[in-house]
């Protein structure tokens, strides 16, 4: 072949693969503009969106932080903001963690790397959040740290945000 036809080819398949792109950032800019602006609350309403943030991150906070010490705290936090199957779960996963916490003699602290509104509806809210946690081998005086993503779904119950589905990402 020619280096003209090579050419030609290149820039026939450039000319398709720009098509391509551009008929599709179309469709996905049609998708993000089309139904009702306001559906999503999360994007318009600043101050319902920091409630939930603030209220959602205290909570997964106080519910994934521990001290084999005063696992009492922490099954109060529980009771607390946990609801519907987010509590069935957290209360099935509980046994395990605390015989491991007071055998191990561990304090775990949760913080919040990062947190997001996905989406607020009404009286539900769908939230992302990094977590970061720092476990303290109190015997060893070892550390760990770990990462960890997770979906939350919260409803706001007498005025308050609390979790009710807890999805580990």
């Amino acid at each position: 072949m020619s280096p003209r036809v090579d050419l030609v080819s290149v820039l026939t398949g450039v000319v398709v693969l720009a098509l391509g792109c551009s008929v599709w950032f179309g469709f996905q800019a049609h998708a993000l503009t089309s139904g009702d602006p306001t559906a999503n609350a999360a994007l318009v309403d600043t101050a319902t969106t920091g409630e939930v943030t603030d209220q959602v991150g205290a909570a997964v906070k106080a519910v994934f932080s521990y001290d084999y010490s005063d696992l009492a705290r922490t099954e109060r936090a529980a009771a607390d903001v946990l609801v519907d199957s987010a509590a069935t779960t957290y209360h099935a996963s509980l046994a395990a963690a605390e015989k491991q916490s007071t055998s191990e003699k561990l304090v775990r602290t949760t913080t919040i790397r990062s947190i997001g509104v996905r989406e607020l509806s009404g009286d539900q809210a769908t939230v992302l959040l990094f977590l970061d946690q720092q476990t303290l081998h109190t015997v060893g005086n070892q550390h760990d740290s770990t990462g960890a993503q997770l979906l939350v779904t919260a409803k706001r119950v007498d005025g308050r945000w609390k979790l009710a589905t807890l999805i580990p990402l």
